[in-house]
């Protein structure tokens, strides 16, 4: 009786190498497991250390909101870090562009052989020799010349028909007096161009926005813009309408935004819970479900050091302090009753117990550092596993190589052991 030397021989090897095949599958999904556990965590902890950094800034854990006596005139931002009390204003006037109008026969003509067109803003000139244009050019090729002049002093050029006539208005790019835009134009007085400077309207005025602060005596507030930042600690104005003379002042309440501050505290303490969930379920040791990074110091290390973080407050305070609990497994809870009788006792609570070089944010995110820098701990743990598994692949690739010889071994011998049962039948 003959065997098939090819089956015999693959059963033969299947045998052979099936338990090392699932010890080197075993240890490759592990070492995968671990790489995706890795990135995973990276990417995490990245983000809540980008979340501290947020938090660590006055607009945020220490917002602020601006209640107004009228809407519609100006908007108030704070960036958390101005006086509260009651601000009365007036504005006065609004900042605008100074825009010129050129009033012309025709946008067909051509332009003056020569002379020199110049614009002038805040002592920056773009000169323009009308020689250098092609003979028969019009306003519009003054037109593009203007607005794509890389010596633009900040001057927007466009084409306004009206009445049969055609307008070039010239737009100061931005608001202010000092942006006011100064025309100039050498050629002769007598031809078109010549006559439109020279007749040239004001179209709107440049004009610094004024807003006065305060009451009997009044400061008076100029910008050249409607944006007014730095002049007000901590505040900045958007100015949208000029109040009339017989107008009653706005009045701005600067007061602490309870519902901001509250919810960026939720936030702390909800991302630090999924980070510590994330954490316990990646070093779990539950022999049913053990976790991805079960056996890994460095991240176990990790999550002792978040625990020991949210203990470690400066001015000898604590979390509980701010209405902020830790249970047995770690996770926080907050209690806003509390936190807003902790901070109608000391407003400054928040930036002496979590704000500042010192605070926990600070602390907290700088503790992270180790793990996240570009050639950090994760990094390096994630560099060992790439070792790891190019290790196992190439045990993998070995074991093939073995497991072919040991095939061609097997098929050899069975070859010749029909062979031999053929030549045997056959006497």
């Amino acid at each position: 009786m003959q065997v098939d030397p090819a089956s015999m021989a693959m059963q033969l090897v299947a045998i052979e190498r099936q338990n090392m095949d699932k010890l080197l599958k075993k240890q490759m999904d592990s070492l995968k497991g671990q790489q995706s556990a890795i990135s995973a965590l990276n990417t995490k902890l990245s983000s809540f250390q980008t979340m501290l950094k947020d938090l660590n800034k006055a607009s945020n854990l220490q917002a602020q909101k601006a209640d107004m006596s009228q809407e519609g005139i100006m908007t108030v931002t704070s960036n958390g870090k101005a006086s509260s009390g009651q601000y009365s204003f007036f504005v006065e006037q609004l900042a605008q562009s100074h825009q010129v109008g050129l009033s012309l026969d025709s946008e067909t003509d051509p332009l003056p052989a020569d002379g020199v067109f110049s614009l002038t803003v805040k002592g920056k000139t773009l000169e323009i020799d009308l020689a250098t244009f092609a003979p028969g050019a019009t306003v519009k090729e003054l037109v593009s010349h203007i607005n794509g002049a890389m010596d633009n002093p900040g001057v927007k050029a466009t084409l306004v028909r009206t009445d049969g006539k055609v307008n070039m208005v010239l737009t100061s790019k931005d608001s202010g007096e000092e942006n006011a835009i100064t025309l100039n134009y050498s050629g002769d007085a007598s031809d078109a161009l010549g006559v439109a400077v020279a007749g040239k309207t004001n179209i709107t005025q440049a004009q610094d926005a004024k807003l006065r602060m305060g009451g009997d005596n009044p400061l008076t507030i100029t910008s050249a813009s409607n944006k007014i930042e730095n002049v007000v600690d901590g505040l900045t104005f958007q100015l949208t309408k000029a109040q009339k003379s017989d107008d009653a002042p706005l009045l701005v309440t600067v007061a602490q935004d309870q519902e901001a501050v509250t919810g960026s505290l939720k936030k702390f303490v909800d991302s630090y819970n999924e980070l510590i969930d994330e954490l316990a379920k990646m070093t779990s040791s539950d022999p049913k479900s053990p976790g991805a990074l079960s056996s890994d110091s460095g991240v176990r290390s990790l999550k002792s050091m978040l625990s020991n973080s949210v203990r470690d407050l400066p001015n000898g305070l604590s979390l509980s302090s701010l209405g902020i609990k830790t249970d047995k497994t770690g996770k926080l809870s907050f209690n806003e009753t509390d936190f807003n009788k902790a901070l109608e006792k000391d407003p400054e609570l928040l930036g002496k117990a979590l704000m500042g070089d010192d605070g926990l944010l600070k602390r907290m995110s700088d503790s992270l550092d180790p793990y996240t820098k570009r050639d950090g701990a994760l990094k390096g743990r994630k560099s060992g596993l790439e070792a790891g598994e190019k290790r196992v692949n190439e045990r993998m690739e070995a074991l093939d190589r073995r497991m072919d010889s040991a095939y061609k071994r097997y098929l050899n011998q069975f070859t010749i052991m029909n062979q031999m049962m053929q030549t045997m039948g056959s006497l």
